[in-house]
């Protein structure tokens, strides 16, 4: 359709806002169910095709001219021979790799260096290790308290509780969480191990691959070093350049499926929460609404009417917020949102259940408090 960004997001904006204020929970449950049954089947069939068709990860580094291997297994497995310039080191065989042994060549078959070891599709330190990612050592920090936030920040997450609070038996609300929770597990670790195959296309070992020229020697103590430039649609370029086009485009539609399940649930939410939880309670603070005035049929007419904007609000968000934050502006955003959360609506949530005489003030209080905290802390 060769459409921008912007305008997918509008388009889409508009589908999931008409069928989710048409038909409310039903409309929003019943294609979630069929967004999820074919979007997940699409996604675990071609994360498990590229597993399955792929090497795990980038191997060691072949090198260029010049390129030095680190240890005799790597030295072997690309016919290494002597450095001129450095006794007792193994070198790029250019005579092996290079058309007529010419290093100019640009036709040799070289990478950048990038994997003297190699790579791994999983690299089990990443959560124990100070020093195992940048920045050093606070690296592990960022990823427990990610996960924390995430973990943690969902239990006030307003879809899930509509979902809970819309099962016709506890029961059957506890159950629908432990199977959503094990078809998490189901999906995404296979859909995990896609990102050493991503980089096994799009690294910094690969053709395309774009570096800042001595941008990291400081911080490392080296002489030199080049920063890689990760290319921000290299997933999407795995989808549509790299697997086979009917699988690439079904695992398409599997996340375009996921984040619009995610999105008609959030905007019915929001509807709700502000219908049935301001609208109803106006007339406590507003003497001009009458009681009257406060009916199912007038709630269910503001949760739709005010579904409109708050879509709109999320869509210029979506199409036009731009950061340089290391995740992305859709990964800072998510974790910014299950941030706030956590620092607002966590404890309100926890106390509500677990105290003897719950306080609204209280909870105010809490959410006031936590707010404020949180937005400090965000610009300080």
């Amino acid at each position: 359709l060769d459409m921008s960004q912007e305008g997918a997001i509008w388009l889409s904006a508009f589908l999931v806002l008409m069928y989710t204020i048409a038909g409310g929970l039903f409309s929003v449950a019943y294609t979630d169910l069929l967004q999820a049954t074919v979007g997940w089947i699409g996604c675990v069939t071609f994360a498990y095709y590229m597993i399955a068709n792929n090497d795990s990860a980038p191997a060691p580094s072949i090198g260029f001219p010049g390129y030095i291997y680190p240890d005799d297994a790597t030295c072997e497995m690309y016919k290494g021979v002597p450095c001129d310039n450095n006794e007792g080191a193994c070198c790029y065989n250019v005579s092996e790799n290079c058309p007529d042994g010419n290093a100019d060549s640009p036709d040799c078959v070289a990478d950048n260096g990038a994997y003297p070891f190699g790579d791994l599709p999983v690299f089990d330190n990443q959560m124990t290790e100070a020093h195992s990612m940048t920045p050093f050592p606070n690296a592990i920090m960022f990823n427990w308290a990610t996960i924390f936030v995430l973990a943690f920040g969902n239990l006030a997450a307003l879809d899930f509780q509509a979902r809970c609070m819309a099962s016709r038996t506890p029961r059957i609300a506890t159950i629908g969480c432990l199977l959503g929770g094990l078809l998490t597990f189901f999906v995404g670790i296979p859909f995990s191990y896609l990102g050493a195959i991503t980089r096994l296309y799009y690294g910094p070992d690969s053709a395309t691959a774009d570096f800042t020229t001595d941008s990291c020697s400081i911080a490392l103590g080296l002489p030199t070093c080049a920063l890689w430039n990760p290319d921000p649609d290299a997933f999407i370029k795995l989808l549509t350049h790299e697997a086979p086009p009917f699988l690439g485009g079904w695992c398409l539609i599997g996340i375009v499926a996921a984040s619009m399940s995610t999105c008609d649930g959030a905007i019915l939410a929001m509807g709700t929460v502000f219908s049935h939880n301001i609208m109803r309670n106006s007339r406590h603070f507003l003497p001009c609404v009458k009681t009257s005035f406060v009916t199912e049929s007038n709630l269910l007419l503001m949760a739709r009417v005010v579904s409109v904007p708050l879509t709109c609000i999320s869509a210029l968000i979506a199409a036009f917020y731009r950061s340089n934050h290391s995740a992305g502006a859709t990964g800072y955003l998510l974790i910014v949102a299950f941030d706030v959360v956590l620092a607002t609506a966590v404890v309100p949530l926890i106390g509500a259940f677990y105290t003897k005489t719950p306080s609204p003030l209280a909870a105010l209080c809490a959410i006031l408090v936590g707010g404020i905290t949180r937005l400090v802390l965000e610009f300080a």
